[in-house]
């Protein structure tokens, strides 16, 4: 069976850096690419020639999901090598079209965060928002019809001499799909499962696209169903990899959980704001990953029909239902 190599990236983001995964055998694959940057093409030459590689020996790269961090710079590689870049049916038109989705997701993205916010916050929020969205376009290029293979995201992949089952894992993405082998236990989980509690993103209902999806649900649903399956360790898509992944299941559920409860202890007192709860729950500590984990918790109890919002003074106020 081949041995799974780790070859880490450096990431615009705050994690600063994210996996891609190598697996030798009669193919050489990569699973994720990591942004298109040359501070993360430099990264991947190294990590490949600790393998006795180059960039021109890969033959295949397989995309996780729809995210810039992990299928940014695959075009690159595909090109070098003469690759085929092998993509979900949930990530092809993210593979060819970036620039048309990211516009339909940002029709959403923003509108939704400024809700939140008292309208003197406005520019704050909107200055933040154009530094990201800048910088993610910069290190993300579409990959061309002709390099491309479709996998299904609740199929089967084989790599090398290995028959992986393509398990779809929304909450963090709803484009995100993980790989798990039956035989050893073995789990390639993507941002499904880290040893932090991924992000559910602000994005398009698949069902919808112009109605936001509440990824904290799925992402709920996700942990219930991976705790069906018997993972022995954990390839994840940011930091090292491990083995207690009930453990790690167990305890981030435990802490939204916790973090739902806190939230709605916070409206019942009479906190409205969502800026007041955030700075109570995050002592200020503002920062994108922690917005949208307060409005995942706040999805969670509207969802369990506890809190109702109302417009005042031009943005979303909350109150018990």
């Amino acid at each position: 069976m081949s041995e799974i190599q780790r070859i880490e990236l450096p990431t615009i983001f705050g994690m600063k850096t994210v996996n891609a995964y190598l697996q030798k055998g009669d193919e050489v694959v990569l699973i994720d690419s990591g942004e298109n940057t040359d501070e993360s093409y430099a990264a991947l030459t190294a990590g490949l020639k600790e393998n006795g590689l180059t960039v021109a020996d890969i033959d295949r790269v397989v995309i996780t999901h729809a995210h810039v961090d992990h299928m940014g710079m695959a075009q690159r590689i595909g090109a070098e090598a003469n690759a085929r870049i092998w993509v979900s049916e949930l990530v092809k038109d993210w593979a060819i079209k970036p620039d048309e989705m990211w516009s339909t997701r940002e029709k959403l993205m923003l509108p939704t965060l400024l809700s939140y916010f008292d309208p003197t916050l406005s520019d704050l929020i909107k200055q933040g928002y154009v530094d990201m969205m800048g910088n993610v376009k910069k290190v993300w290029q579409p990959i061309s019809k002709d390099q491309l293979e479709v996998y299904q995201s609740d199929g089967q992949l084989d790599i090398n001499d290995t028959r992986w089952q393509c398990v779809y894992m929304p909450g963090h993405s709803s484009s995100q799909t993980t790989f798990f082998n039956p035989i050893n236990g073995d789990y390639i989980s993507a941002d499904m499962l880290l040893r932090i509690t991924p992000t559910p993103v602000i994005e398009p209902s698949r069902d919808d696209m112009t109605k936001r999806n509440k990824g904290i649900l799925e992402m709920m649903n996700s942990y219930e169903r991976l705790l069906r399956f018997d993972i022995k360790k954990v390839y994840p898509g940011h930091y090292e990899t491990f083995e207690n992944a009930h453990d790690v299941i167990n305890k981030q559920v435990r802490r939204i959980d916790e973090r739902t409860k806190q939230c709605y202890e916070l409206i019942k007192s009479g906190q409205s704001s969502f800026i007041d709860i955030f700075n109570i729950l995050y002592e200020g500590r503002f920062n994108m990953p922690a917005m949208i984990m307060l409005i995942g918790y706040l999805d969670r109890l509207e969802n369990a029909g506890v809190i109702m919002y109302k417009e005042r003074d031009g943005f979303l106020q909350i109150f018990t239902a």
